[in-house]
């Protein structure tokens, strides 16, 4: 946040003040070479020199230029860094608030239910009159029985 502010108060405006008194220079250094050309009794010499003013002048624009760019990237960088984290914080607070209307909504269909009506009786009822079970007999088993059944031979 710190760095935001600084390059919002201090750096940005700097560059663009020292790209106003370079455009300021450039009048006065313009200005200057063609009133050195017009006086000069050496032109070549003369135009040497504007060339070397030129080439330095733009040069020094140039990297101010960059230097400005640069700035202005860097703080586009945090905006949207600090745009990242607003989503964040404004997708995960959207999550809590539909969490919560799902549980109000869950509520509210509760709300609409009715209980189930169970009756506690239970379903196997015993006999009012108790038969006595018949006492278990031991037979023997008879293996003959069944020797005319089916196509088995005699």
């Amino acid at each position: 946040m710190a760095e935001l502010q600084m390059l919002l108060e201090e750096e940005i405006p700097s560059g663009k003040r020292a790209l106003i008194e370079s455009y300021q220079n450039l009048t006065r250094v313009a200005d200057y070479c063609e009133n050195n050309y017009i006086q000069a009794t050496d032109k070549r010499k003369a135009l040497e020199e504007t060339k070397a003013y030129t080439t330095q002048s733009l040069a020094s624009v140039a990297y101010q230029i960059n230097a400005l760019a640069n700035n202005v990237l860097q703080l586009l960088d945090i905006q949207a860094s600090q745009l990242r984290r607003m989503e964040s914080s404004i997708n995960h607070i959207s999550q809590t608030v539909d969490i919560h209307k799902e549980k109000v909504a869950r509520r509210e269909i509760g709300i609409l239910t009715t209980n189930k009506n169970t009756s506690r009786t239970h379903k196997i009822i015993a006999p009012a009159n108790m038969e006595r079970p018949v006492r278990y007999i031991r037979k023997p088993i008879d293996y003959t029985v069944l020797d005319d059944v089916g196509h088995g031979v005699k």
